[in-house]
């Protein structure tokens, strides 16, 4: 009778074990499936960052590599009163090759609509590469402008400008 009693106990034993191995089992594929939803939606978020700062180190880049100079006399701007604009010249002093059609104009703060500037480079080129002067006819509102300062700022298409204030 003994080892029966020992069979039972041994069978129960084995049956515990068994129930264990399995519970252990279900955990653990559980904790797998977690982690690798966990992996897949932060290697998500970390590409999309590594994205953004890519694009953001190269706008900087642009941006340090960019510099616009107003080369006029900022008493003596030209100003033709037949087709009533002014006359600037505005220097690439950067590093890159910029396109004229984007660049934007703004006097005393107000942009200057692209019906109202005229651009023009010396050598009839479609780039305004470094060291180019570009020829910029703008005509203002009102215009001629009131007697005082006055302010132009010239913007390439990255954001970076350059400006001058002048007296008419």
């Amino acid at each position: 009778m003994r080892d029966e009693h020992q069979d039972v106990r041994h069978s129960l034993f084995k049956a515990e074990k068994a129930e264990t191995a399995v519970t252990h089992m279900i955990f653990f594929i559980a904790a797998i499936i977690i982690a690798m939803g966990v992996v897949t939606v932060l290697s998500a978020d970390i590409q999309s960052m590594v994205a953004s700062s890519s694009v953001s180190s190269k706008l900087l880049s642009d941006q340090m590599r960019t510099d616009i100079t107003i080369v006029n006399d900022p008493y003596v701007i030209p100003y033709d009163s037949t087709g009533n604009y002014y006359t600037f010249y505005a220097k690439n002093t950067g590093k890159t090759e910029l396109v004229p059609e984007f660049v934007t104009v703004m006097v005393d703060g107000v942009m200057i609509e692209s019906a109202n500037v005229d651009m023009d480079l010396p050598d009839g080129d479609v780039i305004w590469r470094p060291g180019d002067v570009l020829i910029i006819n703008v005509i203002t509102d009102p215009s001629p402008l009131n007697e005082g300062d006055h302010r132009i700022l010239v913007a390439a298409e990255n954001g970076k400008s350059g400006g001058m204030s002048f007296i008419t």
